[in-house]
């Protein structure tokens, strides 16, 4: 009896030695590096995007540890592997080896100018910036913006910035992206004095970037679920105020097993970014 009961302790032991590693594993934190962007990510604890990350937290159960630092510096240390994922990159920029998540918000950079400036009557479309002293906030743009010789650009730190310096003629345009641009105007009182053209100068799809690895699998699978039903159940749209950012359906079911598509799922518009 005393040996039966020896063996049967040992096995209880092993197993235990054998299961907490793999426990260990299900747990570990995942640690996330967000480039600063205003309104979306400007600390680990502010901004839309944080928000987000924090809601798929609590769905999924992981713990995710997020830093925001300047893009150049984000970009680094991810592709350094310090970080398990990049927590906010556009579809128009040069992807470093990854995973791609499916895509969580659309960016819609957009020419913002003062309705009474002489140069607003020609402001009808993106090609109408040539010769014009146009600003840029610090945050990351498409290189079909900044490649353009034929604008005279100004980096300034922030979209707040660029509005004020809108509303006292210190420019003829800037492009901002759209869900800050209005909720700054707005919040700046300045809805009847900057105007906003209607096309849009580029737009991407914003999505997460996973190691290359099997974490990064599991990572990548788990939130894709997480962004689908947050979609379908109108957190999304919720969380960001407007649905006119919102990615579109097709673009995240195409990327899930049939088996995980909801048939109660209100998704979004459709637009035409991959």
């Amino acid at each position: 009896l005393m040996r039966k009961l020896s063996s049967i302790i040992l096995m209880a032991v092993f197993c235990l030695g054998v299961a907490m590693p793999r426990a260990r594993a299900q747990s570990a934190p995942v640690r996330i590096v967000l480039p600063y962007i205003p309104l979306m990510a400007e600390s680990p604890r502010k901004g839309f995007f944080i928000e987000m990350y924090q809601e798929i937290a609590i769905r999924t159960g992981q713990d995710f540890v997020m830093d925001v630092l300047p893009v150049r510096r984000a970009v680094q240390a991810f592709v350094s592997g310090e970080y398990d994922a990049f927590g906010a990159f556009p579809s128009l920029s040069k992807l470093p080896v990854s995973l791609a998540s499916v895509p969580y918000y659309r960016r819609d950079n957009m020419i913002f100018y003062k309705s009474d400036r002489p140069s607003a009557d020609r402001l009808t479309h993106p090609d109408d910036l040539a010769g014009l002293h146009v600003g840029l906030s610090a945050y990351h743009y498409p290189s079909v913006i900044t490649n353009r010789q034929d604008v005279n650009f100004e980096r300034v730190p922030s979209d707040q910035s660029l509005l004020n310096m809108l509303a006292y003629d210190r420019l003829d345009a800037a492009i901002i992206e759209r869900f800050s641009g209005f909720h700054l105007r707005d919040q700046l009182g300045l809805s009847d004095v900057i105007d906003v053209i209607d096309v849009a100068v580029a737009t991407e799809n914003v999505f997460t970037l996973f190691q290359a690895n099997r974490k990064g699998i599991d990572n990548r699978a788990v939130f894709n679920q997480a962004v689908y039903d947050m979609l379908c159940d109108g957190t999304l749209a919720t969380l960001f105020g407007r649905q006119d950012v919102l990615p579109e359906l097709s673009l995240l079911e195409r990327d899930l097993p049939a088996e995980s598509k909801r048939t109660d799922c209100a998704g979004s518009e459709p637009n035409s970014i991959q």
